[in-house]
């Protein structure tokens, strides 16, 4: 029997009948695939306390017929804080279930897999908040980026013509900026400064972007721009903002 080795994340797991589980993991080489842990919901099970735990955990894999099946795992680097803070739990939770809803299997991307870890990276090592989590915004923006569906903001996606400084509409079924001249009347308004952000979290870090969102006077319309953004391209009904906005109430 052939077996292979990873990295990966956890992003979901599933109980079984006879103490087995399903798990839904993000890998650095294989992208988004299901396993069988069996036995992992026995008390004695080795493998369990370290895919419970959030962070990057060390895999082997013995391939099935049907599925292929956990033969190993071992937890290389934790987010211990995230076990200690609601909000971060519930950011992180909600990042993992987008990442879920909006990749397929078996189709292999380091980057979401980075994104991933930078994303887990930097709220355990942020202070944390009572509200919504800055990261998340972030880390969403850059997942609907590196999937294709990333926002035009430098021209208007109607005239194609560079966009103004001010006076611009979003429109996020059209894709992006509309100038002042195209802009729908059923676009919302974009404000200088939320496009900067956004523009500003196209290329910095996530841990630099999350810093530069949490002290912003434009939180509340970045937060906008970003659910809008996900509810446009999620089929399901939002589990990552349902989810996150249960927790936070």
């Amino acid at each position: 029997m052939s077996t292979w080795r990873d990295r990966a994340i956890v992003l979901k797991r599933r109980s079984l009948r006879d103490a087995d589980r399903h798990y839904t993991v993000f890998t650095e080489k294989r992208g988004k695939t299901v396993i069988l842990a069996k036995g992992s919901r026995r008390g004695k099970s080795k493998m369990t306390p370290h895919l419970a735990l959030p962070g990057i955990v060390d895999i082997m894999v013995a391939e099935g017929r049907l599925i292929d099946r956990l033969a190993g795992a071992a937890l290389s680097r934790p987010f211990r804080s995230l076990l200690d803070s609601l909000p971060k739990m519930a950011a992180a939770q909600s990042f993992l279930l987008a990442v879920d809803a909006l990749t397929r299997r078996e189709l292999p991307d380091e980057r979401v897999f980075h994104l991933l870890h930078d994303f887990l990276a930097a709220i355990d090592e942020m202070p944390a908040v009572d509200e919504r989590h800055p990261a998340f915004d972030v880390a969403i923006f850059k997942l609907l980026d590196l999937l294709g569906h990333g926002l035009e903001l430098d021209a208007c996606v109607r005239c194609r013509q560079a966009a103004p400084p001010h006076g611009n509409a979003l429109n996020i079924l059209s894709g992006g900026l509309e100038c002042p001249d195209c802009r729908d009347p059923a676009a919302m308004d974009l404000s200088s400064a939320a496009g900067a952000h956004l523009r500003r979290f196209r290329v910095a870090t996530l841990a630099a972007a999350a810093a530069e969102a949490a002290s912003s006077p434009a939180r509340q319309e970045l937060r906008f721009i970003i659910d809008l953004s996900l509810a446009a391209h999620l089929e399901s009904r939002l589990p990552a903002l349902k989810y996150l906005q249960a927790v936070a109430r």
